[in-house]
C-alpha cells in the first residue's frame, strides 16, 4: 500500500508539473498578446494623431474656401 501511495504522489507530481510548464507557457503567450496589442494601440494613436492634423490643415466645409 505504500507503494501505491508512492506511485499515486509521483503521478500526481508530473500531472502538477505538466500544468505548471502549460501555466507558463499560456502566460508567455498572454504576455506576447499584451505586447502585440499594445503596439497596435499605439499605431493607431499615431493614425489617429495624423487624421486629427490633417483635418485642421483642411477647410471642413466647401462654403468655407472663398
Amino acid at each position: 500500500m505504500n507503494d501505491q501511495k508512492k506511485e499515486c504522489g509521483c503521478v500526481s507530481n508530473d500531472l502538477l508539473l505538466k500544468l505548471i510548464e502549460q501555466n507558463n507557457q499560456l502566460i508567455n503567450q498572454v504576455a506576447q498578446v499584451i505586447q502585440i496589442n499594445s503596439e497596435q494601440n499605439a499605431q493607431i494613436n499615431e493614425l489617429l494623431i495624423q487624421m486629427d492634423g490633417d483635418e485642421d490643415e483642411q477647410p471642413k466645409s466647401q462654403y468655407l474656401d472663398g
